[in-house]
């Protein structure tokens, strides 16, 4: 028991175990709408927690529990009350009718009303002492009996008593101190008939005595242990129910706050666009002398110099909106019939004088019988370049970045792009499809970059249909396979337009 106090106690204050009590069951349960900052000590003895409002709590919550199957037992025990009227003929055919109206005519009418008075809205509120008082209707009852019985029934239904006492200690869901209180008003009123009213001889009374008495202890044990054990487990369920609404309430600000970004990058990232557009377009003019020579050539390598930032700029912005839209599922493909060959080609041109200049060797092979894809072109494009892109970043001078687009063994298209780079931590593959993550510190990082590309890549595959998967070593470079399922395979258009590839 002493690992199990310690359980209840994990969770205190600040992270920190509050001290362990011999007969305790606390929840520190955090700032919920009930119960918050709730104290589950217990009372030694009763087993009742100090505080009132958790006991209540406790009360109504093992009453909404326990109240059917405590109505099934009580009409159990009505029924075995008013069978056990057979027994009557043979041990107390002296007061046979007596009998039968004390059972028949007393005790199972009062026990069936308290089953009735069970469906009463007030009933909740006052449980235990209806069924501490059923428990003891039926045992009264039977000391009714034992003082208008002759002997030797008047010395053998003791047993009765006992088989009572234990049906309704350990079925009826008494709490402890009522189950113990009515019981031992019942060994008292046993005591009573057969010391004063029928009394009983002396060996007799002391073999009925002592195994009344154990009896009841052992009963009581049961109850005061079976309690001990709901008292538990309602204080985990409340600290359960506490963290879960924690986390929801928590999860609630996290995606509130998520949206805000989303919304603030979104109208942030449509601001600058439009003064942007106009530094990149007024750039170019100058870089190009579109209006006439410039006297110092300087001039124009600045405006070649300003457009290329602006246009870096305004990837970055594009990657942001696009990355957007896709968390808000706002992102939408404008589908057509692409032929990713084609588009491949017109990537690679771009990236070769890059590549050139990095002094990296950049190769592409394509199977002949590639299919058309139906697909959105400017975001096909988008995760070409993205990845071919991070490949170049990251692989050192004289390394290599290969692009190969083909077929999976499953039909499927694949785009594979690898690179002899530096590779990525396997600890790490997962968080660098994050937003905005870097694997390398801020600190020590030797290259430019927002962490939107692969983010970006996984979010327009998924809308795809299709998936990204990503493996690498430190040091070891990277390979990245895109695959997009054979449900966006078409044939190239014709003149009577485009169709499903077979």
């Amino acid at each position: 028991m002493h690992s199990r106090q310690e359980g209840l106690a994990e969770l205190g204050e600040g992270g920190h175990a509050p001290p362990i009590l011999s007969n305790r069951a606390r929840g520190d349960r955090g700032e919920t709408p009930s119960g918050a900052g709730w104290s589950y000590d217990m009372h030694p003895i009763t087993m009742g927690f100090l505080n009132p409002k958790a006991e209540e709590a406790y009360r109504q919550d093992n009453y909404e529990r326990q109240i059917g199957f405590t109505r099934f037992c009580i009409v159990a025990g009505a029924v075995i009350m008013a069978a056990f009227g057979i027994l009557d003929y043979f041990i107390v055919p002296d007061i046979l009718y007596e009998a039968w109206f004390i059972r028949l005519g007393l005790v199972c009418p009062l026990l069936l009303g308290i089953v009735a008075l069970s469906y009463a809205p007030w009933f909740n509120h006052r449980h235990q002492f209806w069924l501490s008082f059923s428990m003891a209707t039926p045992g009264l009852g039977v000391v009714a009996m034992i003082a208008l019985a002759d002997a030797p029934g008047s010395y053998l239904y003791y047993g009765g008593l006992i088989a009572i006492i234990c049906f309704s200690a350990c079925l009826w869901r008494l709490n402890f101190m009522y189950s113990l209180t009515w019981a031992l008003a019942t060994f008292t009123a046993y005591e009573a008939v057969v010391l004063f009213i029928n009394p009983q001889p002396e060996n007799v009374l002391i073999n009925n005595t002592a195994f009344m008495l154990l009896g009841i202890a052992t009963c009581s044990f049961l109850t005061y242990v079976h309690e001990r054990q709901m008292r538990f487990a309602f204080v985990d369920n409340e600290r359960l129910k506490s963290e879960r609404e924690r986390s929801e309430e928590l999860l609630e600000q996290s995606e509130t706050a998520n949206r805000a970004k989303n919304d603030f990058l979104a109208i942030m990232s449509h601001e600058l666009r439009t003064p942007l557009n106009a530094i990149i377009g007024f750039s170019e003019i100058i870089a190009t002398q579109m209006f006439g020579p410039i006297n110092n050539e300087r001039y124009a390598d600045y405006a070649g110099d300003i457009r290329n930032s602006g246009s870096h700029l305004l990837s970055i912005i594009n990657d942001i909106l696009d990355l957007s839209k896709a968390e808000a599922g706002k992102l939408e493909l404008d589908e057509d019939a692409l032929d990713p060959v084609e588009a491949l080609n017109q990537t690679m041109r771009m990236f070769r004088p890059r590549a050139s200049e990095l002094k990296i060797k950049l190769t592409f092979r394509v199977r002949d019988d590639i299919p058309w894809l139906l697909a959105d072109p400017r975001l096909f494009n988008q995760v070409v370049i993205n990845l071919t892109s991070n490949a170049l970043k990251f692989t050192p001078e004289g390394g290599q970045v290969g692009v190969e687009l083909g077929l999976t063994d499953a039909g499927e298209l694949e785009l594979k792009i690898e690179d002899t780079g530096i590779g990525v931590d396997e600890d790490d593959i997962e968080r660098i499809f994050e937003p905005f993550v870097q694997v390398e510190n801020a600190m020590s990082r030797t290259q430019q970059g927002t962490g939107l590309g692969l983010p970006l890549v996984r979010k327009i595959m998924a809308l795809h249909g299709g998936d990204v998967r990503l493996a690498s070593r430190k040091g070891s470079g990277t390979n990245v396979h895109v695959t997009f399922p054979r449900s966006r395979f078409v044939d190239a258009p014709s003149e009577d337009g485009m169709r499903w590839a077979t």
